[in-house]
């Protein structure tokens, strides 16, 4: 964790805020439940030329959710369109138990999207929806239908149709990017030779919170990516890193190194009044906001190596909570605040692990290479985080039960992630 301190002091600032295209990320399903459920998803019709269509993206995307089975379109009996042309028996004959039908349709707006979702055994429909969209939205489009089938058959929200952020490195450039949730539609926020380091989406998704370097020191950023305008946290020569948002989006929590101590602080970013949220020689870092903004998780050092701890949002009420293993870092609470994702060290890996929010029931969901950075879906089902594979450094998901897995390879080294809310 020191050395991580002494990174911040290098580098100078050299970005340039451009939006070249990204080559988008392509979905490794590394490991399934063995009870997938059998699905079919006809065609919906044809999309946009050059474009995956709605059934190419709702497959995919239910694919590498572990949770399905996307039976092959080549031994379906027809194509429908429309709920009056399901017949459950020729559906059940190829072995599906659900089905997703229906039709992209151009409108004088754009498109119009219908889904229909069945279990073909007892023929019952379980979900219908019609949605509308431009040209420019149908790929995210798609993303809700697969939403629409998850929760069908889970009864949990889906976490397809959000954003991702994370860090891409090729050579000694360093972008950030901001793509959707299956890697599609890629664009770079920020770009440059400088470190791009621990990015963190607002509560309304409209801003993002990054670390890079002004002057060789470690600076904060908000930036509001519609207009591309950017806020400065704690300017003039303090060394900061670690954003969090607050749940209203109103403050940030954040590290602050000083005099040889790093501790947490919290800045309303509105008026620019600053609150210190720890103190004492150890180092405090790695803020993470409760979803109630009553608790914030953190990382210190004070009992001789990382652990986990927890505070109220004033800084009273320090506890640890981590006590398995000597190194566990990088908290992040998932949405409903039952569970906390970080990083456990076990057998010489950093690992992704989950435990409840008082620290017990640790379950670790990936030891096959150093992990990095987790950040929750929405749903609270799927954790997105930084990983190693073949030597280089890829982006996985993985859920929270431990059962499913995916790996999503980029064109460069791709690290730091973080969904959307």
């Amino acid at each position: 964790m020191r050395k991580s301190v002494i990174v911040f002091l290098l580098g100078l600032l050299a970005l340039a805020f451009v939006l070249p295209s990204e080559a988008a990320l392509t979905v490794q399903v590394t490991k399934s439940v063995s009870t997938a459920l059998p699905i079919a998803i006809p065609s919906f019709g044809p999309g946009i030329a050059g474009q995956p269509t709605v059934a190419d993206v709702v497959r995919a995307d239910l694919s590498h959710s572990g949770l399905f089975r996307v039976l092959s379109p080549a031994s379906y009996p027809s194509d429908p369109q429309a709920p009056g042309a399901v017949q459950s028996s020729a559906w059940t004959g190829i072995g599906a138990t659900g089905l997703a039908v229906g039709a992209v349709e151009k409108s004088a707006a754009g498109y119009t999207v219908t889904v229909y979702v069945y279990n073909v055994a007892t023929g019952q429909e379980l979900a219908a929806k019609r949605f509308t969209c431009s040209p420019a939205e149908l790929h995210m489009t798609a993303h809700h239908v697969a939403d629409v089938i998850y929760q069908a058959f889970t009864g949990k929200p889906g976490p397809f149709a959000s954003r991702i952020a994370y860090v891409r490195q090729v050579g000694a450039e360093y972008s950030l990017i901001v793509a959707e949730s299956d890697g599609w539609n890629p664009h770079v926020v920020v770009q440059g030779r400088m470190p791009l380091l621990s990015p963190v989406w607002s509560p309304d998704s409209q801003r993002l919170a990054y670390v890079t370097y002004v002057n060789s020191r470690a600076t904060i950023f908000v930036q509001n990516l519609a207009t591309g305008t950017r806020q400065a946290i704690a300017p003039g020569g303090q060394i900061v890193s670690a954003p969090s948002f607050s749940p209203n989006g109103e403050e940030l929590a954040y590290a602050r190194s000083e005099g040889g101590e790093t501790n947490i602080f919290s800045v309303n970013l509105r008026t620019g009044q600053r609150q210190q949220l720890t103190r004492g020689g150890s180092i405090n870092t790695s803020p993470s906001w409760s979803p109630n903004g009553g608790q914030i998780a953190f990382v210190s050092d004070r009992d001789g190596g990382p652990q986990i701890f927890v505070m109220n949002a004033q800084g009273g009420g320090q506890h640890r909570i981590s006590y398995s293993g000597n190194y566990n870092a990088s908290p992040a609470f998932s949405p409903n605040g039952q569970r906390i994702a970080f990083i456990h060290r076990t057998d010489g890996v950093y690992a992704l692990a989950v435990m409840n929010a008082a620290g017990g029931d640790l379950k670790v969901l990936d030891a096959q290479g150093n992990c990095d950075h987790p950040s929750f879906a929405d749903n609270g089902e799927m954790v997105i985080y930084g990983t190693h594979r073949g030597g280089r450094k890829v982006l996985a998901e993985a859920s929270v039960d431990g059962r499913t897995l995916a790996i999503l390879h980029g064109a460069g080294e791709d690290s730091q992630p973080a969904w959307s809310h």
